[in-house]
């Protein structure tokens, strides 16, 4: 769930860069110490030495030698605090330097290996950052959602779709299932898209974005481009992605190439058990007809089919604005 292994690794390669640069600084904060404190090292060398002495009493269970040295440990200790101190440095200056102390800035908690507080919160800022569709669920949301340009047979219809929608979303970690969220324009497809995109993305579901006619041009782009990797990356994105949207579908030129793609699409995601969400303005006649029989069976068989019905919201609110 969530990341892709190219998503995983962009996390843990920031991990690496913060050890490396609180070791950085570690050693920058030992070497003035070194400087400002003399002999503070060879104390060091001195507890040093009498830790591994105590692991060899242990092992030979001397209590007594246990004892004793564990008094000099404290003495010592103490003398290395109050050199700090005196010298106006705290007592942990030398400590090592975590940004998250709780799993040592390695993303995973050391006693049950999972996921820190620290990763997750990682996990899902590069989700939304990579979503294709950060700056739009800002303002389009369940937060912002409004029915004030709605009249009372849009509102119901409306209405539906959200439960629709909540649904999604409630059981989107144990069903698998898939939209088409179709209807005249300015009716909310878009928004109820990112509504949901936004909900699974804070529960750490990756989710993709994509207006169909960029989807099928960066396809052909990365395809005959110099980098394959490049398109081999953006296939996996496309293929393992917790949720693929597709807005605006039939906005795109059609070839028999895009037919392709999208079938590849549709069929590679079905199989994987990968959930989609497609808008259009088209009806499903026009689907149908557009996308050929094949990808049309695929959709109705796989697809729960929501219907926006009413007027152009979005020109309707131009309208109003307008009038003030």
């Amino acid at each position: 769930m969530g990341l892709s292994n190219r998503q995983f690794d962009s996390i843990m390669e920031k991990y690496d860069s913060i050890r490396l640069e609180n070791n950085r600084k570690q050693m920058a904060r030992a070497n003035e110490v070194r400087d400002k404190i003399p002999g503070y090292f060879e104390l060091e060398e001195e507890l040093r030495s009498l830790r591994m002495q105590r692991t060899h009493a242990r092992l030979n269970q001397d209590i007594s030698s246990l004892t004793e040295l564990k008094t000099k440990e404290e003495l010592l200790i103490d003398r290395r605090n109050r050199l700090l101190k005196e010298a106006g440095y705290p007592s942990d200056y030398l400590s090592p330097i975590y940004q998250c102390p709780k799993c040592h800035d390695t993303g995973f908690l050391p006693e049950s290996r999972t996921k820190c507080s620290c990763f997750i919160a990682a996990q899902t800022r590069l989700l939304f950052e990579q979503s294709g569709i950060f700056e739009l669920i800002q303002i389009q949301n369940f937060d912002t959602l409004s029915f004030d340009y709605f009249n009372d047979s849009e509102s119901v219809s409306y209405s539906n779709a959200i439960n629709n929608a909540k649904n999604f979303i409630r059981n989107f970690n144990t069903d698998y299932q898939n939209l088409v969220f179709y209807g005249n324009v300015g009716t909310g497809k878009t928004f109820l898209s990112c509504c949901i995109a936004k909900e699974l993305m804070e529960m750490g579901f990756s989710v993709t974005y994509y207006s169909a006619d960029k989807l099928f041009k960066d396809l052909v782009d990365l395809r005959f481009g110099d980098d394959k990797n490049e398109y081999f990356s953006f296939i996996e994105d496309m293929n393992q992605c917790d949720l693929l949207i597709i807005d605006d579908l039939g906005t795109e030129a059609i070839t028999e190439r895009v037919k392709a793609d999208l079938f590849t699409c549709l069929n590679n995601r079905d199989l994987s058990g990968k959930a989609t969400l497609i808008s259009t303005n088209l009806t499903l006649d026009e689907l149908n007809r557009r996308y050929s029989e094949r990808i049309f069976s695929r959709v109705s068989s796989h697809f729960t089919f929501c219907k926006f019905e009413g007027r152009d919201i979005r020109m309707l609110k131009k309208f109003q604005e307008k009038r003030k």
